[in-house]
């Protein structure tokens, strides 16, 4: 049959579940032995025609875009099943010689490697700078790093390129030619995840490194470098006047002139800097109404460390530098497949960058990770601003379809398909994820369990110094958190203490401190600074004694040599099962 021949004996069935998948090219297999199919047209042409049954399909080269009469517009099993009978007519017009079919055999057993040598071809020659730009600054620098760490996806190396790219459900398969390589996530056109699978196979054919990638210029035209430089500029110019101006000579337009910088920065896509120019501004407005949970040293410390990352802006040479450095305003989510969650605790949050709103924990019962799902709204301009008013004016919405106030959500076991979140483990409320209510976790057989908490419960305080916080460094499998940082110096747990000492409120500092014992007498601090928002728990913590004990779910962290704790809900011995 020609080039017919020769293209159909480097197809095999990897490269048809590339164009398709595995169900249409088993159900092919299995319809061959049952379906009529009759070849028509000229082998010296481009397009063959094959009846399949009363279908009529156009199989034309290259493959991919090969064409049926059914609804389907993909490749279906018919176009499959015509491409299977077109090799079968192959192999039976070549069989006539024994000589031929001899060196056919030996030419089938070279084809796989024939079609693998195509693909990594076009691999090679795919532009690198084009994948930068489908890939976009935030997404090439993760991939960088996940690079750097060592953390790189799975290949399979056969007449189609099979990528798993990390931490993710979608598969890509690569093939000849590129543009007909195929992802899960249903995009024909070329997608990011299909970027990211070409840039690992240069990466792991030494066709490019870490190091050309970071040098690389032609990343898309996220960040206006001309703009950078001159919020830089001016930023520089205001920290400095504040420098030599004092706190004591603090001008007056101090808090219009930071709030002004700080959309200068929102303009400029740096997120980061934006909301630590409203930080500033919370700070430098609790000195001026003499706030007395103002900390000079803090504040010091906030604007020196501030005033370096505007000099690192400053210096740096691309966008791939400024990406590092200017956050993002929207996270990067990505499929985590099914997950069972375990609402744990919500709480209410005022940020000192502008924002209020909730946020809910949630423990997935089979890996014991951390996932959170927050709704916040900015608040930087509401000068009469109160909570109650807001809840009243702003009603969360129910994420996933659930029927059930928002705030429920943190008292049931729920069930999610197609679930995604962020690699800090922050759900999102896509429409594509499905929800499903489980059982309410307060009906006595569906109470939280040392079982269900596993590693994040403790009684031995000693045992959360040494797996959390020992020499300054946290494994990475104990953060919770998927992709943490393994220097993350906050975790959330669950603390059983046996004892407690009297809670203690310094007008001085405003903040509240108690002491929680085990049973060896090891020490961990609860600290609470005074606010608005924290006033009742303050109140409730005054009341506790060893006869009231709760166990406590936090945020616990080092400072000063002392594991500290900041309660974000407690739970009463009845509400615990097992976890004596």
């Amino acid at each position: 049959m020609g080039d017919w021949g020769s293209v159909l004996r480097e197809i095999d069935d990897d490269y048809l579940v590339g164009i398709s998948n595995k169900g249409i090219v088993k159900r092919a297999y299995k319809d061959m032995e049952t379906t009529v199919c009759k070849v028509s047209g000229d082998p010296a042409e481009d397009m063959i025609t094959v009846s399949v049954g009363e279908e009529t399909v156009h199989i034309k080269i290259p493959l991919g875009e090969s064409t049926c009469s059914c609804p389907s517009r993909s490749i279906c099993r018919h176009v499959v099943l015509g491409i299977l009978s077109l090799q079968k007519a192959s192999e039976t017009k070549d069989a006539d010689s024994e000589t031929v079919g001899e060196e056919e055999s030996i030419e089938s057993s070279q084809s796989d490697d024939t079609m693998a040598e195509k693909v990594l071809q076009q691999i090679a020659d795919y532009p690198i700078g084009k994948l930068a730009k489908s890939l976009g600054v935030r997404r090439l620098q993760q991939l960088i790093e996940n690079a750097r760490i060592g953390n790189r996806p799975q290949i399979t190396y056969a007449s189609a390129v099979t990528v798993q790219p990390l931490k993710q459900a979608t598969e890509v398969r690569l093939l000849y030619p590129l543009e007909y390589s195929t992802c899960t996530c249903h995009k024909k056109e070329f997608c990011v995840h299909k970027a990211e699978a070409v840039l690992w196979c240069k990466l792991a054919s030494g066709q490019t490194n870490i190091e050309a990638l970071e040098q690389n210029q032609d990343v898309s035209a996220e960040y206006d470098m001309e703009q950078i430089q001159d919020a830089v500029l001016q930023m520089k110019a205001f920290l400095e006047e504040l420098l030599d101006t004092g706190l004591s000579r603090t001008p007056h337009d101090a808090l219009d002139r930071m709030e002004r910088l700080a959309m200068i920065c929102h303009n400029a896509k740096l997120s980061d800097f934006e909301s630590d120019w409203r930080r500033l501004q919370d700070s430098y407005s609790k000195y001026l109404r003499r706030a007395a949970s103002l900390r000079i040293q803090k504040l010091l410390w906030q604007f020196t460390s501030f005033y370096r990352q505007v000099e690192l802006l400053g210096n740096a040479q691309n966008v791939l530098e400024v990406s590092r450095l200017a956050g993002a305003f929207r996270a990067e989510y990505s499929l985590a497949l099914d997950l069972d969650l375990v609402g744990i605790a919500i709480e209410h949050f005022v940020s000192r960058s502008g924002y209020e709103g909730e946020t809910i924990y949630f423990l997935e019962e089979n890996t014991k990770k951390w996932y959170t799902y927050t709704q916040a709204r900015p608040v930087f301009y509401d000068n009469a601003y109160t909570i109650n008013s807001a809840r009243q004016q702003y009603p969360q919405e129910t994420p996933w379809r659930l029927g059930l106030p928002f705030h429920e959500l943190a008292f049931w076991h729920i069930h999610l398909e197609q679930a995604k979140c962020d690699n800090r483990g922050r759900l999102s409320s896509s429409k594509e994820t499905k929800g499903q209510l489980l059982q309410d976790r307060r009906t006595e057989q569906n109470m939280l369990t040392a079982d269900i908490l596993g590693k994040w419960y403790y009684h031995d305080f000693a045992q959360l110094f040494e797996e959390l916080f020992q020499d300054g460094r946290t494994a990475p499998e104990k953060s919770g958190l998927p992709g943490a940082d393994s220097t993350s110096r906050t975790k959330l747990v669950f603390l059983r203490p046996v004892s407690c000492g009297k809670a203690v409120f310094l007008e001085t500092e405003q903040k509240l401190y108690m002491d929680l014992y085990d049973a060896s007498g090891k020490v961990v601090v609860v600290e609470v600074a005074y606010s608005e928002n924290e006033a009742e728990g303050i109140r409730y913590l005054e009341k506790i004694t060893d006869e009231n004990l709760p166990c406590f779910f936090g945020r616990v962290y080092l400072r000063d040599g002392r594991l500290r704790l900041y309660p974000i809900s407690v739970f009463n011995r009845n509400e615990l099962s097992g976890t004596g």
